[in-house]
């Protein structure tokens, strides 16, 4: 199972606001990917998002993601009022990033429209790939019980969720075992 796959599908004619547009490489970035499938998209991402992506990555300019594209609004999506709501609101690995998980979990269902679909991925917290190399800009790690636990909070109901490999679109045979359940995907729609 390939994220993208499942998040091409939710998104179809869908008006979709992507949160973390820019903060990582191509290789990782779902903006891409998305743009082309859906209706329209707005993205929303830290105005620091680019030059991070460089400064922990080691990122070159031209290998950050789509930085300059108009539909990106540069603000904290924790307060950030965007004037419209959205069909669909992704988080491609974005969640372990946000300061404040309860101000964004609000924010997003603020955004959504009533029959609205949010779709999260992270690295799985209880995976030894995840929590032996961490990530220096993580700042939270959620496992089911915590992201089905913080949902309900913040009246979204779960509809799907799995784990699966990491974000890579190939590993190699040997790898495998050790990806098997690196990330979650979740699908969770507006109560």
């Amino acid at each position: 199972m390939q994220r993208e796959k499942i998040i091409l599908n939710l998104i179809k004619d869908k008006d979709v606001l992507d949160v973390g547009s820019v903060g990582q490489s191509d290789e990782y970035c779902l903006w891409n990917i998305m743009a082309d499938h859906c209706k329209s998209i707005t993205g929303v991402d830290l105005p620091v998002a680019a030059d991070t992506a460089k400064k922990i990555f080691h990122i070159q300019e031209k290998g950050v993601a789509h930085k300059n594209d108009r539909r990106i609004i540069y603000g904290n999506i924790e307060h950030i009022s965007l004037e419209k709501t959205f069909d669909v609101a992704v988080a491609g690995d974005v969640v372990e990033h946000i300061s404040n998980q309860g101000l964004f979990f609000d924010n997003i269902h603020k955004h959504l429209r009533n029959d609205g679909k949010f779709i999260i991925t992270t690295p799985n917290a209880k995976w030894p790939t995840v929590f032996l190399k961490p990530n220096a800009t993580h700042l939270f790690w959620h496992d089911i019980y915590t992201l089905s636990n913080i949902l309900e909070r913040h009246n979204f109901k779960i509809s799907f969720m799995k784990y699966y490999y990491g974000n890579k679109m190939y590993y190699s045979w040997w790898k495998v075992p050790l990806v098997f359940r690196q990330s979650i995907i979740v699908i969770a729609e507006k109560c």
